[in-house]
């Protein structure tokens, strides 16, 4: 898979024809500020490499000749971001050097064994894709729980058959590369590249959902601890007290979907979800009454993560995360700054539920095309997120 590095000039080509999908002759002179004979060359050497191709004249409102339009060949490496969750689902998407997903799959987690339906949901959005899993330059995936610092499981709470070894085995069932990570971590580096912390230098995704989990960015760098337990806030007790309220079991039996509904049910709305609840503008004392303790608790935990890393901000994520939007967001972030010093932003995630998908399609797309195509004009970003590595 690896080539010949390509010179600067010729990955600062390619990287415009990834951007912009084709262009003429003198729009990559114009974009790259090479001459057009030194672009003439450099578009031929890279269509004799195989790395280019033309796509036909492409009609334009000058006078003279329509130009011919050059692309780059984007199906040269295939790699697959899955998203795996125990007892609920797979998520399986394919995609090229382009980024552009080519396949989508997501079906029920089947049995207790992980491996079978991840392997299977692969195997299915390779053959939408029109390849072998085989073929995958490599898989990423997001499980929930602790990813070691040799990118396999350690545990992941509730489910023991999630256990170490996942990484090996799921590898020999598809045939190709596998690398592990954990969901939240994956999920927080797409909300780096595209959602609400985009620019952002340090912020803590903070994950609410059946379970909840945090992951935390500081100059650019993931915060990954070392062991790999960095952001399993759900196994973190806590006694904060006042009118924050306070907790010994916990913030999973804080926050999570399952305390949430205890408190639903305690209020007579054992019919409402939390998501429900939060998203409702319906008036109602219960369902107010409902929204104030839901903030009030994942103040708690704004505040635990504030006071130690200091973030910008904190992205609520997560089917409850997200739930209420900006007004639950900013209930979180009032009740925040009326009750400690801190001026810790709250905002809702802008990536709904394919950010993990996402962030992994983002990691593994940057290092295939530096496996095609080698270091070049354009370096990959800096991140601390494990090294990916090709067959």
């Amino acid at each position: 898979m690896m080539r010949k590095p390509l010179s600067v000039n010729e990955r600062m080509v390619v990287d415009l024809l990834l951007e912009h999908q084709s262009a003429s002759r003198a729009m990559i002179s114009k974009a790259t500020g090479l001459s057009k004979p030194s672009t003439g060359e450099l578009v031929v050497r890279l269509i004799e490499a195989g790395l280019v191709t033309p796509v036909g004249e492409v009609s334009s409102a000058q006078r003279g000749p329509n130009a011919v339009h050059f692309r780059a060949v984007t199906n040269l490496c295939h790699v697959a971001g899955v998203e795996m969750q125990p007892g609920r689902f797979v998520h399986a998407v394919v995609s090229d050097l382009s980024g552009a997903a080519l396949s989508d799959v997501r079906i029920p987690q089947r049995g207790d064994d992980p491996v079978e339906t991840v392997a299977e949901a692969v195997a299915a959005a390779s053959a939408e894709a029109g390849i072998e899993p085989s073929d995958l330059w490599q898989v990423l995936a997001g499980t929930p729980g602790v990813v070691n610092p040799q990118g396999d499981m350690d545990f992941v709470s509730g489910h023991p058959a999630w256990r170490a070894g996942q990484r090996g085995r799921l590898a020999a069932r598809l045939g190709c590369p596998v690398a592990l990570e954990n969901d939240v971590n994956l999920a927080a580096l797409a909300e780096a590249e595209s959602g609400s912390a985009a620019g952002v230098e340090s912020f803590t995704l903070l994950r609410l959902d059946e379970g909840i989990g945090a992951a935390t960015v500081v100059n650019r760098t993931l915060l990954r601890g070392a062991h790999g337990y960095a952001g399993e806030i759900g196994l973190a007790p806590t006694t904060v007290g006042g009118r924050l309220g306070s907790s010994s079991a916990g913030f999973q039996s804080l926050v999570g979907s399952a305390a949430l509904q205890e408190v639903l049910d305690g209020l007579g709305l054992a019919g409402t979800s939390p998501e429900q609840a939060l998203r409702d503008d319906a008036p109602g004392e219960a369902l107010r009454t409902f929204r104030s303790e839901a903030a009030r608790r994942v103040a708690v935990v704004v505040t635990t993560i504030s006071t130690v890393v200091d973030p910008h901000c904190v992205v609520l994520a997560g089917t409850v995360g997200t739930a209420g939007a900006e007004r639950f967001a900013a209930e979180v972030e009032e009740l925040l700054r009326a009750e400690s010093p801190l001026r810790t932003e709250v905002v809702p995630s802008l990536l709904g539920a394919g950010g993990v998908v996402s962030g992994a399609l983002t990691l593994l797309r940057e290092a295939a095309r530096e496996s095609v195509y080698g270091i070049g004009a354009v370096a990959a970003p800096v991140r601390t997120w494990p090294e990916l590595r090709g067959p």
